[in-house]
Parts: C-alpha cells; structure tokens; sequence
C-alpha cells in the first residue's frame, strides 16, 4: 500500500523548497542591480509619505517655538530669545528654518522641511552603511525600517531630532570610511567633523552619540595599537557649538528644577519600546511565515553569504556604545541636567538598525531570501501605515474645529484656556477677532503646587515678547477680572481647574466638548496672587500680541497665505459652528 501521507509531505516540501529556490534566484537579480536604484526607489517612496504628514498636520506646543523663534530671523535676535531659557534647542537649528522659509516661503510643509530632509539623510546614509557590510537587501530593510517605525513622527516634526539623526548616521558613515579605507580620506575626515558639530547644533544631546563613537574609535586604538590623532580632532566639532553656546545652554538649565520630564532609570526598558515599536510587526510579519516555509523545505543548508562577519570587533563596539545611548542620557540626566525623555537619546535606533541588520545577515538562514522577505513585509506594512496617519491628522483637525466652534461661541466674554496647546492652536488658527478675549493664565507656583512642573507657566512669561499669545499672570489676572470663563480639562497638564473651588470660587459647568468643559467661574473670596509676577520676566507692555492687530484673518493666513491647510482649518470651524 502507498503511504499517501509521506507522499504529501514530500510533495509539500518539494513545493516549498521550489518556492524557496525562486525566492533566491528573485533576491540575486535584486543584489545586482546598481545601488541607485533601490536608494532612488527610497526617496520616492520616502518623501510622498513625509510630505502627505507634514502639510495634513496641525502644528503643536514645540513646533510654535520652532516657527516664533525662526520668524525672528537674526541669529542675535533668536540668542536674545533663547537667553530666557524657555526652549532647550541650539540656536543654529532655528536660523536653519528661516532661511529655508525664506527661500520657499513660510507654509507647514516648509517649517518641517529641515527635520524631514534630516531623516531621510539617516535612512540614505543607514544604507551606505549597511551596504559596505552587508549585502544590498539588508541595506534597503535598513533604510526602510526607520519610516516604519515610531521614530518616524519626528521626520515631520518641526524640532531638531530628524536634523540630528541625519547627521548622527553621517558621522557614522564617514567614520567607517575613514576608518576602513584610505580613498578620499581627507574628504570623509572633514565630513565626519563637520557632521558631529552639526548634529550637536541641531540638539546638544548628539554629543551623546559621538561620545559613542569615540568609545569605538577607542577600541580601534586598543585594537591596533594605533592613535589616529586625526579622527580624534574630528570628534572635537561636537565641543564647538557647546563652547560658543554655553551661556543658552545655562539658561536653559535653569528649567530643570520643575522641569516636566523627571529622569526615572525604569524609563530606559520603555526607549526601545516608544522609538521602534512599529518595527516588530515586519518581524512578525515578515519572518515568521518565513520561517515556517524553511522548516518545511527539503533542505536548510545552502547558505549564499560570502562572508560572515566583514565587519570589525571595533566596529561592533560603536554599534553597540550608540545603541546604548539612552543609558547615557540617563546618567547625565540624573547628575546634570536632570530631564530626560525617550527624544533626547533619539539616536540610539541608528546603533540600534545597524545591529539588527548585521545580526539578521549573519545568523539568517538563506540571508538573501528572508531579507527579500522581510524588506517586502516592511513596505507593505509601511503604506497602510503612513495612510492612517494622514487620517489621523484629519482626525485632529476635525477636533479642533469643534474647540474653535465652542471658543467662538464665547469670544465676547473673557476665556481662560487652561489646555496648552488648544490655546497654542486657537492662537494661530482661529480669526483675530475670535481669540482677543483668548487668554492663558499663568502661574509657576501654582503650577508647581498642583502638577508638580513649571515648564510651561516659565516659557509662557518669559517668551510674551516673541510670541503672538495673550498670556497674563494669575497675579495680573485676578486683578482685573472676577467674572470669566474657563475652557479646559482636568489632567496633568492644567492647574487651573484646581483653583476654581470653594471660598475662592464658586464655578458652574456651561457646557463641554470632548475631553474639553467650559466652566463659568465667580470670585467670591481673594484668591492667592501669583508671587513669582514680582521675578525679573518681561513687562506686559512689550508683549508681543499686545502690538499686533485685533482684526482680520488668522496668524496662519497671514504668514502662509498658499498654504491651503490654513483654509481647511477654517473650513472645519465652520462646519462646527453649522453643527451646533
């Protein structure tokens, strides 16, 4: 009798194995093609998705200092502005931008045009990279793998973090090649110093990222007995902008006493989780089906690497000290500057995707097929992927249009907007008429007292002179005002709905929307003054909302009068107030 059971099995892993085999034959003619091509595939696909986010995205709280700090337009206007300490970011990065909107004109695509072009340098130069050592489809998942992954939100942030990554993975390319040819080695020489100096300017905790790289250019010295006192200098470019910009750089440090991102060592099992989460899905996606079909082969032994390891022990080393860097960060957030968030050791995932890739093409069975695999997951995951965060955007715009309706509902009578960053966005989104009675009430103490940070109240005081906002102190405000409106929720970004009690306050709900409630609120009694109004900040008069005009459209029509984002803003306000 036939065993018609092993002759299925056969049969099934005769299958495979012949689709295994055309995988393979698929992935060699991929390996052949001319680096060009795969780098030229990248940016098209690169660039339509940053570019859809980028003009389909509300700006946020960061990103308005971005674009306020930039419209100043002379580096010692913007040095002036940053001496208050208010924002933490190089002033080099912010003159960057407004040449950029000077040159194509000021619009949400623009603002974000230095981070993105940041990012995709990072990905181009992760290829390079891994293409030196690895074979082209592991280079290509290495240039993909970063739009895939959480990271990617800052490609079209309007922060340095896209602009210091891309710099990071130059450093890191002219650093492989200075160290592992001679060909244009001055070239590579100056380019490696030039990048550590312009990562440092675009986020001064990139100095974290090339003390990484002088523990692997350390171990290259212990390797071969050897001091390249040339790669050496090259490190020092990061010094220059902190030597030239000390005096922000302690400015800013006088912030961290309540500063809103306490460093907690438990917040290190969380990076890899916050900044490459995505990325475990293609893994899932793309090498367990994978691997199911090897084990289903008739054969596991043809291996098509030509080398094994074509990498060195010091290298590795580098790979591994950057991958590290949030640790790093840790430790100078605990003894020095005493903030810490997932974003300040950002370029950690550039140590972190060469190591996996070079991993992957090491210990992978059949490398060249599963990286085909794995590079096919990656895209077909990163296009459904990059849609629902354009709809999420359009989700984001719909919801303020509803808070616009609300604010305009009431913008006859004072309004105290306790939400941040509605207050930002209303600012700049909502008609001038529409927002004068707009205002947020600002309090350090009692910001402190209630949500254990002051970050936001300090910057608002401190930068009214730059800034298009109607801030007041608590101080000020309870002056002059005993009747008024507040419009905000109850959370850990807000302490004014904590104050509105009893035998200060007597408040009633009027109405809500979403996550956000309008309170109608009564002085009865005399409530706490803001004390911190007698510190050195910047008098009332020379705000700068108090000088701009009452009237006429909003700040976004006015500054990016092409940009038709602006318009489907106000489209969505309107829409809101037709609904209600």
């Amino acid at each position: 009798m036939i065993d018609t059971r092993s002759t299925h099995v056969h049969y099934g892993k005769a299958v495979v194995s012949s689709a295994l085999e055309r995988l393979e034959r698929i992935s060699a003619a991929i390996e052949r093609l001319p680096i060009r091509v795969p780098i030229l595939f990248f940016l098209a696909l690169y660039f339509s998705i940053a570019i859809a986010k980028a003009k389909s995205r509300l700006m946020w709280d960061d990103e308005f200092f971005t674009l306020y700090i930039s419209r100043i337009g002379t580096m010692k206007g913007i040095l002036e502005a940053l001496a208050t300490g208010a924002d933490q970011h190089p002033p080099p990065f912010y003159y960057l931008t407004h040449l950029l909107t000077v040159l194509f004109g000021t619009s949400h695509l623009t603002v974000r045009l230095l981070p993105m072009l940041g990012y995709g340098l990072m990905c181009v130069c992760l290829f390079l990279i891994l293409y030196r050592r690895t074979s082209l489809l592991w280079a290509f998942l290495g240039m993909i793998l970063p739009i895939a992954s959480s990271a990617f939100y800052y490609a079209t942030e309007a922060r340095g973090y896209g602009v210091e990554l891309g710099f990071c993975a130059l450093a890191l390319l002219a650093w492989q090649r200075v160290t592992s040819s001679s060909s244009k080695r001055a070239w590579w020489l100056l380019t490696l110093f030039m990048a550590c100096g312009m990562a440092v300017s675009s986020h001064y905790y990139a100095v974290l990222f090339v003390f990484a790289l002088a523990l692997g250019e350390l171990a290259r010295t212990i390797q071969l007995k050897r001091f390249d006192f040339l790669v050496w200098l090259s490190f020092f470019g990061a010094a220059i902008p902190l030597l030239v910009f000390l005096g922000t750089i302690r400015k800013a440090s006088e912030y961290s006493a309540h500063f809103w991102a306490v460093p907690i060592w438990g917040a290190l099992l969380e990076y890899y989780v916050q900044m490459l989460g995505e990325l475990a899905n293609i893994l899932v996606v793309g090498a367990v089906p994978y691997l199911i079909m090897l084990l289903r082969s008739e054969s596991q032994e043809e291996n098509y690497r030509a080398e094994i390891c074509r990498f060195s022990t010091y290298e590795v080393i580098a790979w591994s000290a950057i991958a590290a860097v949030p640790v790093f960060a840790m430790i100078l957030a605990k003894t020095v500057t005493h903030g810490y968030v997932e974003r300040y050791a950002i370029s950690a995932i550039v140590g972190a995707i060469v190591l996996l890739c070079h991993f992957g093409y090491a210990v992978a069975p059949r490398p060249r097929s599963f990286a085909l695999v794995l590079c096919v997951a990656g895209l077909l995951y990163i296009v459904p992927y990059s849609v629902r965060l354009v709809l999420i955007n359009r989700l984001a715009v719909v919801k303020l249009g509803g808070n616009l309706s609300m604010i305009d509902a009431r913008s006859t009578s004072p309004l105290v907007l306790g939400d941040y960053t509605l207050f930002h966005q209303a600012s700049f989104y909502a008609p001038r008429k529409q927002i004068q009675n707009l205002l947020y009430v600002a309090d350090p103490l009692a910001s402190v007292e209630y949500i254990s940070k002051d970050t936001v109240d300090r910057s608002a005081i401190g930068m009214r002179p730059w800034f298009p906002l109607n801030i007041m102190t608590r101080k000020g405000f309870v002056a002059t005002h005993s009747d008024f409106l507040v419009y905000s929720y109850v959370g850990s970004w807000t302490w004014i709905t904590y104050v509105l009690l009893p035998p200060y306050y007597e408040t009633s709900l009027l109405d809500r929307h979403e996550g956000e409630i309008l309170l109608k609120a009564h002085r009865v009694g005399n409530a706490p003054a803001d004390e911190s109004d007698d510190s050195p900040l910047q008098p009332a008069s020379e705000s700068l909302f108090d000088k701009m005009s009452k009237d006429g459209p909003s700040l976004c029509k006015q500054w990016m009068p092409h940009d038709g984002f602006c318009d489907e803003v106000e489209k969505r306000r309107q829409q809101a107030d037709a609904d209600r």
